[in-house]
């Protein structure tokens, strides 16, 4: 017969400290489903103009410039597929993301400096184009700390 006791839950050992750990996977993920979102409705309002639904600068897509309506398709296909690859987490999501949003920055950098034509029409207001530098840089950041977490051993 053993003279041991069980080991009552009260009894059990002391953790000195508890290392609390920001989930950065879990944290990528909600990102990158903020920015599919982003994305998704940055692409239906271009594909409102297509439609008719509504007008840049008071002009419907017919009457618009053939680099403008250029410019307006393409960012109306490509911000749809970049939201569904963003939402479904893929890899390729996040760079077709980053490819529209420079191409995007490339136009409204293009616009203050002279270039005549549709890009004076194409280029979005300051604030915007910040917003995407800061969230491109952010996505590089969470990215980089979910890789970093995943390659610890401690990611989902």
């Amino acid at each position: 017969m053993s003279t041991t006791k069980p080991r009552l839950s009260g009894d059990a050992p002391i953790q000195a400290h508890v290392e609390v750990r920001l989930d950065w996977v879990r944290i990528l993920t909600w990102f990158l489903r903020a920015l599919a979102l982003l994305a998704l409705g940055r692409g239906l309002v271009q594909w409102a103009i297509i439609c008719g639904f509504h007008s840049l600068d008071g002009l419907d897509f017919e009457q618009l410039a053939p680099g403008l309506q250029t410019a307006t398709i393409f960012f109306a296909v490509i911000q749809l597929v970049a939201g569904v690859g963003l939402w479904l987490t893929a890899a390729w999501g996040g760079v077709v993301w980053i490819i529209a949003t420079l191409v995007a920055l490339v136009i409204d950098a293009s616009a203050p400096i002279g270039v005549q034509g549709w890009v004076e029409t194409a280029g979005r207001p300051l604030f915007a184009s910040a917003a995407d530098i800061l969230l491109i840089l952010f996505y590089v950041v969470i990215a980089t700390m979910a890789a970093r977490q995943i390659d610890h051993g401690s990611g989902d």
